[in-house]
């Protein structure tokens, strides 16, 4: 019997029959050819690869009708058909791999960028700005609305052609239709605003017409919030908008929540509960008798598991568990979820897609399905992993993939490296799952493990080392401030792991994401916190959607923060900085914690440089960035060892 039956049992959304209930929920993954906003071959094995892995559903990102519409320079388009031949290729590969798979049509509306779209203004229901860009922004016109419905239709018909099971029609996240939908965004004095009836109408005509040209054996559901923060659209409101486009002739609905006004509502991050949106999920499906397709932080099997079981929703949606793993239904159907690389809500693929592409902190392979390669190593060798953080795990199980015979030492009794401290702050503890799957798997495959042992020289003579990865980490950059030696002071690793102790006030040397996390840490404990920052602002490395909350905590803890401040002296129970050319001093310290950054700990690489054997530096130990960077470079520097 199946550990997960309910996960697996077929669910029909219209015509079209799913063989399990789990969907790849879409996200933008900028994977589309630049500028020109055709589907490519790295798009396609990104989603065929969630295919094989056991998703019964994927729902492409959202592409866009106009080209006024898009997202991103790599976005990908459907105004005309020549993109036809590119879907094909990538519904196909899908198929191929033994996936369903519809596509999200939409228009971003006013969230759009003119450098994205050809330099063409932002338009929508009303001239109200986007939340972030307080751009400028046309009103559409009746001509202009008669124009975006006729493309849209067209638009759907390409993905016909294209070959998609189906489509999504993109109703949320305060893009075009969403926009139109909500009270917040919507000021319109015509038939297409005004009362809820009236924001309802484009949407539902849109909905009729694809219908109408589509067929009704054609599957059709819509994306669509459960309410959106700040004065937006109320869940009450949503189940009546639900309850007429289900009416209108959709097939099932896709639930999501907020706006790109709150972006954390949006893309969840950890300090979210897992499953944070299933009650005004479940008060919707009361309102419709189609499909509910369920998203929002559902990110293990046994909780989606029971959230089918108990009738709460029809297909659980893994998004960013889908990105950290591709195989996440694969191993859930085997029981086998120990092996199952846990999203950790960190949300730095959501700052990866912003600045590029979409990678993923627990997964370097997101993107290059087609180009990393593990093959068997032509020549089986001894090798030794020095360092059992993240990157030294990551390394072992790569050369253990690979055949070779791999023993990994960590000089600390406990595997983790600086995992262990990050899991520490409020909301992080998901991170240190990295280090449990990694553990796993390495011991699945072979790997030695030994901690308690410091590796020097001599040790990586005395061994049967035919090459050495050094994975060493990072430590924190001691700053040189008269003081800096006194008792009171620590770093935030020692403190974050237990191994010192802070008093009631306390100051924080630093105010990047180290810092902010352990302030917040603290302060939650009650104790009176102050950052000190060189730069001018504070959380420079925290991620885009997190920060504003980590932030604006901060404030509500009480936390007082002086940027362009600079240490100039750490004396027995104050510090003194200074300021804009002026003195201030901080009485009645109690603790002084350093977060000013980390430099990599390489020692030992040197020193190895003087050994007949090949000697490969990664991870922090080479370069100090984040996680998701020391894991690429384990697949940049160690596939031909």
């Amino acid at each position: 019997m199946a550990i997960y039956p309910n996960i697996f049992k077929p669910i029909k959304i219209g015509t079209m029959e799913v063989k399990n209930r789990i969907f790849l929920a879409p996200m933008g993954t900028a994977f589309g050819e630049h500028k020109v906003h055709k589907p490519t071959e790295r798009m396609a094995a990104y989603y065929a690869a969630r295919a094989a892995g056991g998703t019964g559903l994927i729902i492409v990102e959202q592409s866009v009708v106009q080209q006024r519409g898009l997202w991103s320079l790599n976005g990908g388009g459907l105004w005309s058909d020549d993109f036809i031949p590119g879907w094909k290729k990538l519904v196909d590969r899908v198929h191929d791999a033994g996936g369903k798979i519809i596509i999200q049509v939409g228009h971003l509306g006013r969230s759009t960028i003119e450098a994205f779209n050809g330099g063409l203004k932002p338009v929508a229901p009303s001239a109200v700005p986007d939340h972030y860009l307080d751009n400028e922004v046309d009103e559409l016109t009746l001509e202009d609305i008669e124009e975006f419905k006729r493309d849209f239709v067209e638009a759907t018909i390409r993905c016909k052609k294209a070959g998609f099971d189906g489509i999504e029609i993109h109703c949320t996240h305060g893009y075009m239709l969403a926009s139109f939908l909500s009270g917040r965004t919507n000021k319109r004095t015509d038939k297409y605003g005004g009362t809820l009836e009236g924001r309802l109408r484009l949407p539902l005509e849109i909905i009729q017409l694809v219908r109408r040209e589509l067929g009704r054996d054609y599957p059709i559901i819509a994306r669509l919030a459960a309410h959106e923060e700040n004065g937006g659209r109320t869940l009450e409101e949503t189940r009546v908008v639900a309850k007429a486009l289900v009416e209108a002739g959709l097939d099932g609905l896709d639930i999501s929540s907020g706006s790109y006004s709150e972006l954390d509502w949006e893309i969840p991050p950890s300090y979210f509960g897992y499953a944070m949106n299933m009650d005004n999920i479940e008060k919707i499906k009361q309102s419709v008798d189609v499909p509910i397709l369920a998203s929002g932080r559902i990110t293990e099997p046994r909780l989606a598991e029971q959230l089918i079981a108990e009738g709460r929703c029809d297909m659980v949606g893994i998004n960013r568990a889908g990105i950290a793993d591709p195989e996440w239904g694969k191993k859930a159907g085997a029981g086998d979820t120990e092996s199952i690389r846990r999203c950790i809500g960190c949300v730095r693929c959501i700052d990866a897609v912003f600045s590029g592409a979409l990678r993923c902190t627990v997964n370097p392979f997101v993107g290059k399905e087609d180009e990393i390669k593990i093959t068997p190593a032509e020549e089986k060798k001894n090798i030794l992993v020095v360092g059992g953080g993240p990157v030294g795990l990551e390394s072992a199980i790569l050369c253990a993939r690979r055949g070779h015979k791999v023993t990994l030492v960590e000089k600390n009794y406990k595997l983790g490296g600086q995992v262990n401290s990050a899991a520490v702050p409020p909301h992080k503890y998901e991170v240190g799952s990295l280090i449990t799957t990694q553990t796993y798997e390495a011991e699945k495959l072979g790997v030695d493990i030994i901690t308690g042992v410091n590796v020097d020289v001599d040790f990586v003579k005395n061994s049967d080392a035919d090459e050495v990865i050094v994975a060493t980490g990072a430590k924190h950059i001691i700053p040189n401030i008269p003081g800096i030696d006194k008792p009171m002071v620590m770093t935030a690793v020692d403190l974050l792991e237990g191994k010192k102790h802070a008093g009631n006030r306390v100051v924080i040397i630093g105010g990047n994401m180290i810092g902010c996390e352990t302030a917040e840490f603290l302060a939650e404990y009650g104790k009176n916190i102050f950052i000190l920052e060189m730069l001018s602002e504070i959380g420079q490395n925290l991620a885009l959607v997190p920060k504003p909350y980590v932030l604006s905590k901060l404030n509500r803890l009480g936390v007082e923060i002086y940027t362009e401040a600079e240490v100039t002296s750490i004396e027995d129970d104050k510090v003194i900085y200074e300021k804009e050319g002026n003195e201030y001093t901080i009485e009645s310290v109690d603790t002084v914690v350093l977060a000013a950054g980390m430099e990599s700990v390489n020692e030992l690489a040197e020193e190895l440089k003087s050994l007949d054997k090949p000697i490969h530096v990664v991870g922090d130990a080479d370069n100090v960035d984040i996680i998701m960077e020391g894991l690429a470079s384990v697949y940049d520097k160690l596939l031909d060892i």
